[in-house]
C-alpha cells in the first residue's frame, strides 16, 4: 500500500510541474484597470464589465469641451448591456462636473442642452479559453477574457458639430484561482456568465483517458517489481 501511494504522489508532484511550465508570467498586459494593484480583490466579470466600459467613456470625454456643460444622454440600444452602459457614462460624467439629460417625453419640455451623447453597446464577449489542470482533472485556474464593444457618437447642440463618433474596444484578460472561480462567473446578466473550455463530454473523456493512463502505470509498477 505504501508502494502504490509513493508512486501515485510521484505521478502527481510531476504532473504539476509541467502544468506550471505552461503558466503565462504577462497576465494584466491587456488593459490597466482601476483598482488592479489592490492585493486580495476578486474581481468579478461585473466589475470588469463596467471597468471595460469606464474606460470607453472616459476615451470619448476626452473629445469633449470641459464641465460645465450639458448633455443629453440618449440611449439608442434596447438591452441590459446599453443599461449598464448608460449608468456608468452618468457616473464619468457627472463626477467631471456635466449637468446631465435624458430625453423628455414632452418634446416641448426638453430643456436646451449643450452636446448630445449618443451611445450603444455592441457586444460584452466573455470567454474562459483556458483551463489549467493538473493531471488533466483537477481545475486548477481559468482564463478570463472579457472584451466590451460600443458605438458611441458626440455632437454639439443645437448646429449638430461631430465631435466624436466611432466605435470603441476595450479588453481585459486574466487569470482565476479555482477557489475565486464561483464568486466571478455569475448569472445577473446573461453576458456576465460562460461555459469553461473543456465542458461537458470532452471534459469527461479526458478524466477518462488519465485515469486508464495511471492504473495502467501502476499495474506495470507492480508487475515489474513482481518480477
Amino acid at each position: 500500500m505504501k508502494l502504490l501511494l509513493a508512486v501515485v504522489a510521484l505521478v502527481l508532484v510531476t504532473g504539476a510541474g509541467f502544468c506550471r511550465a505552461d503558466d503565462d508570467p504577462d497576465l494584466n498586459s491587456a488593459a490597466q484597470l482601476p483598482g488592479l494593484d489592490q492585493p486580495d480583490t476578486v474581481r468579478t466579470n461585473l466589475w470588469l464589465t463596467k471597468a471595460l466600459m469606464g474606460e470607453i467613456v472616459t476615451h470619448v470625454v476626452s473629445s469633449m469641451p470641459p464641465a460645465p456643460a450639458s448633455v443629453l444622454l440618449v440611449n439608442e440600444g434596447s438591452k441590459q448591456m446599453d443599461e449598464l452602459f448608460g449608468g456608468v457614462a452618468t457616473g464619468i460624467l457627472s463626477d467631471r462636473g456635466y449637468d446631465l439629460f435624458v430625453a423628455a417625453t414632452d418634446s416641448a419640455g426638453q430643456n436646451p442642452v449643450d452636446l448630445i451623447f449618443s451611445y450603444k453597446v455592441m457586444g460584452v464577449d466573455l470567454t474562459y479559453p483556458e483551463v489549467g489542470r493538473t493531471l488533466g482533472i483537477w481545475q486548477r485556474w481559468v482564463a478570463r477574457d472579457v472584451a466590451v464593444t460600443a458605438s458611441v457618437q458626440v455632437s454639439t447642440a443645437p448646429t449638430g458639430q461631430l465631435l466624436f463618433k466611432d466605435i470603441v474596444e476595450r479588453r481585459f484578460s486574466d487569470r482565476i484561482d479555482n477557489d475565486d472561480f464561483e464568486d466571478v462567473d455569475s448569472d445577473l446578466y446573461n453576458f456576465t456568465t460562460a461555459e469553461t473550455t473543456g465542458s461537458g463530454w470532452q471534459n469527461r473523456m479526458e478524466e477518462i483517458v488519465v485515469l486508464g493512463t495511471l492504473v495502467g502505470l501502476i499495474a506495470i509498477y507492480f508487475a515489474n517489481t513482481g518480477n
